[in-house]
């Protein structure tokens, strides 16, 4: 019997992609994301588009979630995976920054995600298994300038995935996270920044960045391993051990890079 996944985020970069690697293993795919247009389009690219369903949502009205989590749900009655994808970038420095941006930034990247857990859970528990899978970011590892609210959501979602992993530890339910470097996405393209307006800007370090397509074969692979939190990242995968054991040399680095990129 084919397994059910629900992907949010569903409709470019790195949820796109797994929806199609996903479909093309042969799970009955859910994907979800606000536009309605570019979810068909990434249903209709797949090599087995029927086993994609679409459902349009809007993840960021928190409030709303538990009839979309239902809906979702009673599709193919019950999901054996989720990939919590949906999110946003940021660009801009913490005193120009509004603060309903700021809040902006914590619903998508965090508080969406975590309300979207603890509704998923119980229905889980009852069905007997399930895996909730959380997209994080490398970022989530150190501070930098005009990522202060992205980071810190980052952050927030790691360490609150780390303390509920130790809570399901006996259960049949079981939270993962993956951290990616620098992918090959329009994320700083649709980042927002200080006064909520989109960049419109491609990040040069994405350009360089891995594949959607090669992170997603690599996420098919870590969903069935034991480990709870993998990084894929590129050299920037460095970065992290740097800032652990010498935070002054990560920063006198990082500024360096930062002014070459000006």
């Amino acid at each position: 019997m084919n397994r059910v996944v629900w992907i949010t985020g569903g409709s470019s970069g790195i949820g796109a992609a797994l929806v199609k690697k996903y479909s093309d293993s042969g799970y009955y795919v859910i994907a979800t994301a606000r536009s309605k247009g570019q979810l068909e389009k990434v249903a209709s690219s797949s090599n087995y588009p029927e086993n994609i369903k679409i459902f349009p949502a809007d993840l960021e009205k928190v409030n709303e979630l538990s009839k979309i989590i239902q809906s979702v749900w009673n599709i193919f009655d019950g999901i054996d995976l989720v990939i919590l994808n949906a999110g946003v970038g940021q660009w801009g420095e913490v005193k120009d920054t509004e603060m309903n941006v700021e809040r902006k930034i914590f619903e998508l990247n965090f508080w969406s995600p975590v309300q979207s857990i603890k509704l998923l859970i119980p229905k889980m528990e009852n069905k007997g298994s399930g895996t909730i899978i959380c997209v994080g970011s490398i970022a989530s590892q150190f501070g930098q300038a005009k990522l202060a609210a992205y980071s810190a959501s980052k952050s927030a979602l790691t360490l609150y995935l780390e303390s509920l992993k130790e809570e399901l530890r006996y259960s049949k339910v079981k939270v993962k996270l993956v951290s990616p470097g620098n992918i090959k996405t329009s994320i700083m393209k649709s980042a927002l920044t200080h006064n909520g307006k989109k960049l419109n800007k491609v990040g040069r370090a994405q350009e360089k960045g891995m594949t959607t397509q090669k992170l997603a074969k690599k996420i098919f692979k870590f969903e069935k391993q034991e480990k709870f939190h993998k990084f894929f990242t590129g050299i920037e995968g460095l970065a992290v051990l740097l800032h652990k054991f010498s935070p002054k040399l990560f920063y006198c680095i990082y500024r360096n890079l930062s002014r070459r990129k000006k």
